[in-house]
């Protein structure tokens, strides 16, 4: 690079030589054109920390070139952006599908899954609770935001909302599904009502609505034989399906137009499907 003059970098704002975590030193012959005090692009070692707040970028280019005063302009306008999580995207092209293929549902080869790939998720904060799906063949989703149940329900009760939307969407095909979670809590409840001679009684759980939507669907889904997989994965690990339910679910938390609320479940006789008692909204 220092031989060449058609670069650009983008780095976190550089500290001190001496700083507990500096700065890589920038390229000699390299000149700052661009500081901006936005939220543009991820904190430096995130991959390390799981976390996917953004950071503040500057800007350098060769002594030897230029570049045009608009071009600085729009530049300028990205990175002083204020966003609370990056915006995720999936491309085919370049190199991308092997980036991706590296991640936790890459080498799991989920990707690949011959049916609906689904991930869920729960987001709870002092203004409540919401849910979340997000749905790969479509690229598209659901959320709501959840009620309190009984007594309060559980710390799991969001996770369990946001199984319970996915299932439900799945009623509206008849293809195999794989159903991405970040909740040992979800897991570990759903083994409860799974193997033989295994029947706890659905009336001591506080979020026992919800789980009791969960089963219904999940016996319809048995008893016609389509296939139902729930994965467990990490979360906060730069996973694509992981950080873009998370933001449905931070939606749903926030939508006021619907909640998850403690009706009894409706059989259509006429198609065996489950009624939805409720309707998250979808894009």
């Amino acid at each position: 690079m220092e031989t060449a003059n058609d670069w650009i970098i983008f780095t976190h704002p550089l500290g001190a030589e001496n700083a507990a975590t500096p700065t890589p030193p920038i390229l000699k012959g390299a000149k700052r054109i661009l500081h901006a005090k936005g939220k543009a692009g991820r904190e430096r070692g995130w991959w390390r920390t799981g976390t996917d707040k953004l950071a503040s970028y500057e800007v350098w280019i060769s002594q030897n070139s230029t570049i045009s005063y608009s071009n600085i302009i729009a530049l300028e306008a990205i990175l002083q952006t204020k966003s609370e999580k990056d915006l995720l995207d999936t491309r085919s092209e370049g190199v991308e599908p092997i980036y991706w293929a590296g991640t936790e549902s890459g080498l799991m080869e989920i990707y690949n899954f011959p049916g609906v790939i689904y991930a869920t998720d729960g987001s709870k904060d002092s203004t409540g609770m919401g849910a979340g799906f997000y749905r790969h063949n479509t690229e598209g989703g659901g959320c709501c935001k959840v009620g309190g149940g009984f007594g309060g329900g559980s710390s799991s009760r969001a996770e369990f909302a946001a199984a319970c939307l996915s299932l439900e969407d799945s009623l509206t095909h008849d293809q195999p599904i794989a159903v991405l979670t970040d909740s040992n809590g979800l897991m570990t409840v759903a083994s409860n009502w799974v193997g033989e001679s295994k029947d706890p009684l659905l009336r001591h759980s506080p979020d026992r609505d919800i789980l009791a939507r969960i089963i219904k669907v999940l016996h319809q889904r048995v008893s016609v034989g389509i296939f139902t997989m729930f994965i467990k994965i990490r979360a906060h690990r730069g996973e694509f399906l992981n950080e873009e339910v998370e933001r449905w679910a931070d939606e749903g938390r926030e939508d006021i137009r619907t909640k998850i609320l403690e009706p009894p479940i409706h059989l259509d006789p006429a198609t065996n499907y489950l009624t939805p008692s409720i309707e998250p909204r979808r894009i």
